[in-house]
């Protein structure tokens, strides 16, 4: 059981890496409308920056679910 504890623990840590990653390569929005809240196109993205964001939304979702496993593993 040890050994499971630990994979999860190196998937966790690999998630983790890879979310930061995907985060500090994606380009910034452009406008100082965007600081207020004023984009319109906040959610839709497109071509590889479509897929970088898709990506680094399953990366989330794969990361908030690993830390609740992580945090109700009864060891």
């Amino acid at each position: 059981m040890d050994f499971l504890y630990t994979l999860v623990i190196l998937l966790y840590l690999g998630v983790a890496g890879l979310l930061v990653y995907l985060v500090l390569v994606q380009e910034p929005k452009q406008g100082a409308g965007d600081l207020m809240g004023a984009s319109a196109d906040l959610f839709s993205a497109r071509g590889v920056t479509g897929g970088l964001y898709r990506l680094t939304i399953l990366l989330g979702v794969i990361f908030v679910a690993l830390a609740l496993v992580i945090g109700l593993w009864t060891r």
